[in-house]
């Protein structure tokens, strides 16, 4: 009964959302769903505004409710992470990093926030006060945070052969779920676990897939909720690709958990490194904390780099704590098994000495190089002369979440052109400007 019972709530959502444009999702589901209503949106058209000073008003204070929503996502990640206080060595260091960074969006979200009250407030809106006004904020921000949630419900669907078969599995199969007291029961204790409501959709529309891990995530997540909870939206729609690997994920929560932003921010190129039957997630484990935090950085060397894992992995321990010094060299970890085949032996060698060598202030540029200019015919055989120009390569695709960010920034800066009535011409450098960091972000 749940995705059903959902399915009139998102229809109920459509009518009480801000702003028009942002109906998408919404109205997606039920064009999905029921498509001999045509277009979806044209059925809210009594709750839309008429004049253009109330559309204008009305989009701005559904982006203050969506900036909103990043602050209370970020504001909860912080307090968990703050919690786990006894953390050491790299988790802890790894732990300020992330606090730091989360910190970071939620300033950025609550400058937001006071640009788009100015920009109201020009337009002379009047401030919404008392309990009408706090009921509105709280529902706009609810919603704002709960379209993430539809969006993973509408991709479902528009993958779905017949829709209505999706919509039938998932409801049998939290009739299941609902059908077992104590199940039921250990969810609703959860710490945190009414942070889930806004995610209802997203957790209803894959039901399906999560019902046989139902008992083992209870298990996994009590006391990690509050860590994962910010992110499920987006566990929840790349759970075809993590699925395989869930056991694994269950097992070692206590060290994935904190670092769950970073990693899904590159999970097509870490899932390289889950194939082999997952050879290399074990030996990899101990290294999440180090380099997580390093993951922006580093995340273009990752796929480039899994080729030549299986002889990396013995001198992992050496070569970890330089890692970073490497950023700015793509070769070098393209060609690792030439630069291990010729010098491999220098990291073996003992008292701390290969580590020694590798903080030498040269070394990054004389390993790029030598990494080119060493014969490879001796490492690689007859393949040597088969050569992937790695510098061309869309590396970088692998970590693509910078991309639709950027993406994303240049559709927002034309949006927030648009409602603060700027000229043409000053629309278009700010789309030139964007575009132009876009290219940038590429070529780094």
């Amino acid at each position: 009964m749940l995705l059903p019972l959902h399915t009139l709530v998102l229809g109920l959502s459509v009518g009480m959302s801000p702003q028009r444009e942002k109906w998408g999702a919404r109205a997606g589901v039920l064009g999905k769903l029921f498509p001999f209503l045509g277009d979806t949106s044209q059925l809210t058209s009594l709750f839309a505004p008429t004049s253009f000073t109330e559309k204008r008003v009305s989009a701005l204070r559904w982006r203050t409710a969506q900036a909103r929503s990043a602050v209370e996502r970020a504001t909860r990640e912080i307090r968990a992470l703050e919690k786990r206080a006894t953390m050491t060595g790299e988790a802890a260091r790894a732990r300020d990093v992330r606090i730091a960074e989360l910190r970071q969006e939620a300033g950025l979200a609550e400058s937001r926030i006071l640009l788009l009250k100015a920009r109201q407030r020009r337009l002379g809106t009047p401030s919404r006060q008392g309990w009408f006004g706090t009921s509105a904020r709280f529902v706009e921000t609810f919603l704002a945070t709960e379209e993430r949630s539809a969006r993973v419900l509408l991709s479902q669907l528009s993958r779905a052969r017949d829709p209505w078969d999706l919509v039938r599995e998932d409801t049998i199969s939290l009739l299941r779920l609902g059908s077992n007291p104590s199940l039921v029961a250990g969810y609703v204790s959860l710490r945190g676990a009414e942070y889930l409501a806004p995610h209802a959709a997203a957790i209803a529309a894959r039901a399906a897939k999560l019902e046989r891990y139902a008992p083992g995530i209870l298990l996994a997540v009590d006391g990690y909720l509050e860590e994962v909870e910010p992110h499920l939206d987006d566990i929840l729609e790349r759970l075809d690709e993590i699925e395989p690997h869930l056991p694994f994920v269950l097992r070692h929560l206590d060290v994935l958990a904190p670092h769950c932003g970073p990693l899904l921010r590159h999970i097509d190129a870490l899932l390289l490194y889950a194939d082999d039957g997952g050879k290399y997630l074990d030996p990899l484990l101990p290294y999440v904390p180090r380099f997580a935090p390093l993951l922006d950085t580093l995340g273009p060397h990752l796929a480039v780099l899994r080729p030549h894992m299986g002889k990396l992995l013995p001198h992992m321990a050496v070569v970890a704590p330089s890692a970073y010094r490497f950023a700015n060299f793509l070769d070098v970890s393209a060609n690792a098994d030439v630069l291990l085949y010729y010098f491999g032996w220098v990291l073996r060698l003992p008292w701390g000495i290969g580590q020694l060598m590798l903080k030498l202030p040269f070394m990054p540029r004389l390993a790029s190089f030598l990494a080119k200019r060493l014969p490879h015919r001796p490492v690689r055989g007859r393949s040597c002369d088969y050569i992937c120009d790695w510098a061309g390569c869309d590396v970088a695709a692998w970590t693509s979440e910078q991309y639709v960010a950027a993406a994303a920034s240049s559709a927002r800066a034309a949006d927030c052109a648009k409602l603060s009535g700027e000229s043409l011409e000053r629309e278009r450098r700010t789309l030139r400007g964007a575009a132009a960091a876009t290219r940038r972000m590429r070529k780094d």
